[in-house]
């Protein structure tokens, strides 16, 4: 297995060139769609998405196995993917807890801030994704959006802690990765950004402490696809 060191430079080179994609995404295919097809409004987020997250996926194999890791033990091992063990399952569960407490309190406050000082709640749509509750056969839209959640979750995990943080040196290399990882949400808004720094600081934190991309995995998945099943269904507003 090999694993070169990757200097602040180009691990933040990594992260500035796929968030300018998102945005170039986001103002130039995302439009298209819109303007030549018509279709459910969220499909034209989960196209664009597909667009954004697989070049994050293929990227993370690809530098990894020009380090000279073309077998898939040497390269599930450059990219730190492990079996869990007892030391992962106790921090990836209670990095989880916390990350559902603090997006709690995140919530909890912005109704406080909106009831008595008449301050806007925080919202969870997306600026660019015109996001309606699925109903009927449109539940259907979920297996197009499954595979682009893959992608999503498996993608950013892969490049950001496998690939990126596993190859930074210094015990703070998880506070760099937290604020790029936040410069990469850059696209989502200012009420996204807010309700992620749970996740944004805690996933990276867990990583450094566990060194198994599939912790990142875990807590990310399981706090963003129910979150979104439940505001696709109509269950969470």
């Amino acid at each position: 297995m090999f694993r070169k060191k990757l200097s602040l430079f180009k691990a933040s080179a990594i992260y500035i060139g796929f968030t300018a994609l998102f945005f170039l995404l986001l103002f130039t295919l995302l439009p298209f769609l819109k303007a030549n097809f018509s279709m459910n409004p969220a499909l034209y987020w989960f196209i664009t998405g597909y667009f954004i997250f697989i070049p994050l996926f293929v990227f993370s194999i690809a530098a990894s196995m020009k380090e000279g890791n073309l077998n898939k033990k040497d390269l599930l091992n450059a990219l730190n993917i492990k079996i869990f063990s007892r030391t992962d399952w106790i921090y990836s569960i209670v990095g989880l807890l916390l990350v559902f407490t603090f997006t709690g309190l995140i919530f909890g406050i912005s109704s406080v801030l909106n009831k008595y000082f008449g301050i806007r709640l925080l919202s969870r749509t997306l600026w660019f994704n015109e996001l309606h509750p699925f109903k009927g056969t449109e539940r259907f839209l979920l297996l197009v959006w499954l595979p682009m959640f893959f992608f999503n979750i498996v993608g950013e995990e892969l490049l950001w802690r496998g690939y990126i943080q596993s190859r930074l040196e210094g015990k703070k290399a998880w506070l760099f990765c937290s604020f790029f990882w936040m410069f990469f949400h850059l696209p989502f808004g200012p009420d996204l950004m807010i309700m992620l720094i749970p996740v944004i600081i805690i996933v990276p934190y867990i990583y450094s402490k566990t060194n198994n991309t599939l912790t990142g995995i875990f807590i990310h998945g399981i706090y963003n696809g129910p979150i979104f099943i439940m505001v696709a269904l109509g269950i969470m507003k």
